[in-house]
């Protein structure tokens, strides 16, 4: 592949959005290397040794998100140079370019916490695909801490104004937040490790508890409106939003409710329900009352002369014209109450759907974050096992190294020997 395939590949990626700090000390590679990261990066400060590269990094510590620096360097090598750097900053990845039998300059670049090596001579893509792996795993680990940051927040405004509970997957209390025991009645120690279905009103039907068993069981959220029953036998009631956590295979690890009291807003229903329904039943005895009257005059009126029968109905009549207006009244009032039923009904149906919405999303970000937050330990582990096998293959080069040094030195104290007894040894 040729070097403008190379960076077009690199052309939409995280390298993009990065500074890098290059330190090289052979001019020629350092030119060469430089005009491919200006087209790849979007800010490259470049150095020939440890000096120029520590100077910059005070320059621009901010802004640098990954160092590559050789090791052979004048006035301030590769070594002293990291070393530096950890001073200041412990986490900044840094890739190191050396020759792969400097033993010894590998082991104490290890030990200063460097994130990979790259063997020279560099190649370009492989050195890329590391340094892209490298940022994305850090951007993975920001999101994830950004992620867990913003579940703190939300799991404390939850806490703060509802009523929050865990369960295992059977159904047992495993977490309960401080509002939950104070409407309960039941402290901690009384809700722990006991079947959630200690606060279930006895009024409620099975069927409902069956059908939100059966909705989380299948991995997705209930909603809806329960009636609860405090330690003390009061009713409480609130508005439920449950749901499973799944782990990253995708299995159910355990439910979680959360809900706001409405017990007011149910009491105020329930007046008013009875209300009208008294109002309504009152109309219909006032007009069966006075149809029977209507019934009865006329009955009378019959049997009277015309001028009493006259006299009797226009006073029926003046008592109609003020049932009539009563009723009207009556009607008036129950429409308005009506209204308001209505009115609160539509502003705790708007409240829930606002509350739904928040729990789904704190429900989607938890689910994102554990996935990433995996991915990233996974990852995490490999590049651990990777620098933990390059260490074990250090040290068995190294012995190696050391057998033949001893060989060499042996082979050396051999032909000094031989060379006092027979002369010296002459290559023709």
């Amino acid at each position: 592949m040729d070097i403008s395939s190379q960076i077009k590949n690199y052309s939409d990626t995280i390298l993009n959005q990065s500074t890098i700090l290059y330190l090289e000390a052979d001019e020629s590679i350092r030119k060469e290397t430089l005009s491919i990261f200006e087209k790849i990066f979007e800010k490259v400060l470049v150095g020939a040794d440890g000096k120029e590269g520590l100077d910059l990094f005070n320059q621009h510590k901010s802004e640098i998100d990954l160092i590559l620096t050789d090791i052979e360097m004048p006035i301030l090598d590769g070594i002293n140079f990291i070393s530096k750097i950890r001073e200041v900053d412990l986490d900044l990845p840094v890739l190191v370019v050396t020759v792969f039998n400097d033993i010894n300059q590998l082991l104490n670049t290890i030990k200063l916490k460097i994130t990979d090596y790259i063997v020279k001579p560099m190649q370009l893509n492989t050195t890329l695909k590391i340094m892209t792996k490298i940022l994305e795993d850090i951007a993975n680990q920001k999101l994830v801490e950004k992620q867990r940051n913003e579940l703190v927040i939300y799991k404390d405004i939850l806490d703060k104004e509802n009523l929050v509970s865990e369960t295992d997957l059977d159904g047992n209390i495993t977490y309960a937040n401080e509002i939950f025991c104070k409407i309960s009645g039941y402290t901690q120690e009384e809700l722990l490790g006991k079947p959630h279905n200690i606060v279930r009103h006895p009024d409620v039907s099975k069927e409902l508890y069956k059908n939100l068993w059966e909705t989380i069981q299948s991995k997705h959220t209930w909603k809806g409106k329960l009636k609860n029953q405090a330690k003390d036998g009061t009713t409480y009631y609130v508005q439920a939003t449950i749901f499973p956590i799944l782990d990253r295979e995708g299995n159910i690890e355990k439910y979680v409710g959360s809900r706001f009291l409405i017990t007011e807003q149910e009491e105020e229903k329930h007046k008013l329900k009875k209300y009208i329904m008294h109002q309504k039943s009152q109309k219909v005895k006032h007009e069966k009352q006075l149809q029977e009257e209507f019934h009865d005059a006329v009955h009378a009126a019959k049997m009277e002369n015309d001028e009493k029968m006259a006299k009797f109905i226009q006073g029926l009549n003046e008592q109609i014209k003020s049932l009539r207006e009563k009723h009207t009244d009556d009607k008036g009032r129950i429409l308005s109450l009506e209204r308001k039923y209505k009115e609160s009904n539509d502003k705790l149906d708007n409240m829930q759907k606002l509350y739904q919405e928040k729990v789904e999303k704190l429900h989607k970000t938890a689910i994102i974050s554990l996935e990433k937050y995996n991915s990233f330990k996974k990852k995490n582990i490999l590049i651990t096992e990777k620098i933990e096998k390059s260490q074990e293959a250090i040290k068995t080069l190294q012995g190696y190294i050391d057998e033949y040094r001893k060989k060499i030195t042996d082979l050396e104290d051999l032909i000094e020997a031989y060379e006092k007894q027979y002369g010296k040894i002459t290559v023709r």
